[in-house]
């Protein structure tokens, strides 16, 4: 390993392995396609069962077993890809920090801050790929099939990254104040003082509800918005006077995985907004060792 160590990011570490991050998240693209077609498939075998035919029966069993297919191998693959990338971000990350003559405390608890930034490569941004296809594709399907539900969906998708997005300094503030008060942990318990580690644990717990509470309240508000698209959706489909009960079926599907969608990625924005300050903190060379008595704001 190279003793001039580089800065660890997200983009660092795409850059430095692109080839084979790109080569699983392709594999990922066609996974979430071929998922994307599944409530239009299942409402054509309705309807072609409907009329005596098995077409769409056996066109709904071969997507589920390439899907089966390709969504097995990329997780092979990613175990593999995503450990060894771990191994050696982390490694390079003790480097760093003996370069810096960092405390173990600060050095252990980063160690385990880039644990999270590769989760987020191997598991998280695969999610928001799939996620991100399965909104687009499901605005167009419904578009397609019902265009006063898609001009509903679209308002929805705006109310939600308004929310999100007023909070995202907060979101970043209490991650800070959680990082700073884990890297005391080593430390602290190498002190061996029944108060002071009481006292670690216990803001430890403060900060991660705070953290908590702000995601819940967004998620809370988001599924609000989101009832409302559905009770909407139901009510304008059934009214427009869709043809076959296939063709209901589909747009109502459709619909329901554009809510998982507008869910789980704002949830993924938390998450990435996490991740910037962990990036932050570990290419500030000059940093010091923070202390333990910061107060919460």
């Amino acid at each position: 390993m190279n003793a001039n160590v580089t800065t660890v990011s997200l983009k660092s570490i795409f850059a430095k392995y692109r080839l084979r991050i790109l080569g699983t998240w392709s594999l990922v693209v066609i996974e979430a396609a071929l998922m994307l077609l599944f409530p239009l498939l299942m409402g054509i075998a309705i309807d072609d069962l409907f009329q005596q035919s098995y077409r769409g029966l056996y066109l709904l069993a071969a997507t589920g077993f390439a899907t089966n297919l390709v969504g097995s191998l990329r997780r092979f693959y990613d175990t593999r890809l995503y450990s060894r990338i771990y191994a050696s971000v982390a490694e390079q990350i003790v480097q760093q920090e003996n370069q810096k003559d960092s405390g173990v405390s600060i050095t252990s608890a980063r160690v385990n801050m880039v644990s999270e930034l590769v989760e987020f490569m191997e598991n998280s941004f695969p999610a928001i790929i799939d996620a991100t296809i399965a909104l687009t594709g499901t605005l167009v399907m419904v578009s397609i099939l019902q265009f006063n539900v898609f001009l509903g969906c679209l308002i929805a998708t705006a109310v939600i990254a308004v929310l999100y997005g007023l909070t995202s300094r907060r979101t970043y503030r209490l991650n800070k104040g959680f990082n700073d008060e884990s890297e005391m942990r080593v430390k602290v318990l190498a002190t061996k003082d029944r108060q002071a580690v009481a006292g670690h644990f216990s803001r430890i717990v403060r900060w991660n509800i705070r953290l908590s509470d702000l995601e819940t309240m967004n998620y809370a508000l988001s599924w609000v918005v989101m009832i409302g698209v559905l009770l909407f959706a139901i009510l304008v489909t059934v009214r427009s006077g869709v043809s076959t009960h296939g063709q209901v079926l589909a747009i109502l599907m459709y619909v329901f995985g554009y809510i998982e969608s507008v869910i789980s990625i704002p949830l993924f924005y938390q998450q990435y907004v996490r991740l910037q300050e962990i990036t932050h903190r570990i290419d500030d060379a000059g940093r010091s060792e923070t202390t333990s008595t910061s107060e919460l704001s």
